[in-house]
């Protein structure tokens, strides 16, 4: 090839590269303009949505979820309302009654969500009751340490320091006066239905020695 053949051939550009970066920058900003009515709007690159979508915040029940969990890993974390009656017994004997709530409560899985559970002692035997209008029992212990749940109706509980509750559909008693309790004598209280209408009970008996002087135990 002569040299005259070489002058004639391209020569290959040394302009620089255009920096990728800068370019995905102007991609960015460019404004596209609507075919029908002229009107300019800036339109998005790739780049742009992928971050955007990115960088979405997490849903308000994500959050209120992972707020309650870090929550529950206090002590503080509790049910604010899960109330029940205690009879309970002090060391001479007598009874009393006090409006608690129930406390010990874990936040963890059961069944199929995350919810408050807590578990007591071993249930040893569970009995439905229904008493008839007019039903009353004078003075006498509990069988066993239990749990009463008053299903449909109303019943009264009176302790022998003269307080008294009568417990409606929901209201939870919980009762260990029994006959072998360690108090100084045998704990004991009077019942009976309150109305013209039947009382039904669920009674849920614990495998729990009884206490003096410790109201408000659960």
């Amino acid at each position: 090839m002569t040299l005259r053949q070489l002058a004639r051939l391209p020569t290959r550009s040394t302009a620089p590269l255009p920096n990728r970066s800068r370019t995905v920058q102007q991609r960015a900003s460019t404004l596209s303009r609507c075919t029908s009515c002229g009107v300019a709007f800036r339109s998005h690159t790739r780049d742009q949505q992928v971050k955007s979508s990115r960088s979405k915040p997490q849903p308000l029940s994500a959050l209120r979820r992972n707020v309650r969990m870090s929550a529950s890993k206090s002590s503080e974390s509790q049910p604010a309302d899960f109330d029940y009656t205690h009879l309970w017994v002090s060391a001479d004997g007598e009874t009393h009654i006090k409006e608690c709530k129930m406390k010990g409560f874990n936040l963890k899985k059961y069944a199929e969500t995350e919810q408050f559970v807590k578990e007591v002692d071993a249930p040893s035997k569970l009995v439905f009751s229904e008493l008839e209008p007019g039903n009353f029992q004078d003075w006498h212990s509990c069988p066993q340490v239990q749990f009463v749940v008053c299903l449909k109706g109303s019943w009264f509980v009176k302790a022998t320091d003269g307080t008294k509750k009568v417990f409606k559909r929901g209201d939870v008693l919980f009762q260990d006066d029994v006959k072998d309790s360690p108090a100084a004598k045998q704990p004991t209280h009077q019942s009976g239905v309150v109305g013209d209408e039947p009382n039904q009970q669920l009674i849920v008996q614990v495998q729990r020695k009884p206490e003096v002087d410790n109201p408000g135990t659960l």
